[in-house]
C-alpha cells in the first residue's frame, strides 16, 4: 500500500471466522479491518460476518466456579509440596516466592475470563449491547476503549 492506492489484488468477498471472546482478542478486528482496507473491493466487495455486535449479560455459573476454585486449590496444594520438597532435599526455603505465585494463580484461575457454554438458567437478565460494528465500514479506532 504505497501512498495511500489500494493494492491491484482486489477481492470480491472476505470470509472471515475471527469472532471469538468480546470480538477483541487477539486484536482480530484490527486485522480483518487492515484486509478490508487493502484487498476488498471499495464499492462492491462484501464481508462475511457483515455485521457484529457486541453484548453482555449478567451471569451465574456455580459449577464453573467451583471448577476454578478447585483448579485454583490445586496449584497451591502442588505449590506446597514443590517448597517442602525442595526444602527436605536442597535447603532451600521458597517462602519467599509463595505470595507472588499464590497471586499468580488467583489471577490466571480465578480472576481471569474463560470460555464456557452456559447450560440453561444461567443468565440472570437480559443482555445489553456495548457496541455494534458495520464491518463494512468500522475503523480500528472504532474499537478503542472498548
Amino acid at each position: 500500500d504505497e501512498g495511500g492506492k489500494r493494492n491491484q489484488r482486489v477481492v470480491d468477498i472476505i470470509l472471515s471466522e475471527w469472532m471469538g471472546y468480546f470480538l477483541l482478542r487477539e486484536s482480530m478486528l484490527d486485522s480483518l479491518v487492515r484486509a478490508r482496507d487493502i484487498f476488498l473491493k471499495p464499492t462492491t466487495g462484501l464481508m462475511m460476518p457483515s455485521h457484529a455486535t457486541m453484548l453482555v449479560a449478567p451471569i451465574t455459573d456455580e459449577e464453573e466456579r467451583r471448577a476454578q476454585a478447585s483448579e485454583y486449590a490445586n496449584a497451591m496444594e502442588d505449590w506446597k509440596e514443590f517448597a517442602e520438597t525442595t526444602q527436605i532435599t536442597y535447603g532451600v526455603d521458597m517462602s519467599v516466592l509463595e505470595r507472588d505465585f499464590d497471586r499468580e494463580q488467583k489471577e490466571y484461575y480465578v480472576m481471569s475470563s474463560r470460555w464456557a457454554e452456559l447450560r440453561t438458567g444461567c443468565l440472570l437478565a437480559d443482555a445489553c449491547v456495548v457496541k455494534e460494528y458495520d464491518m463494512h465500514v468500522c475503523t480500528v479506532e472504532d474499537a478503542r476503549g472498548v
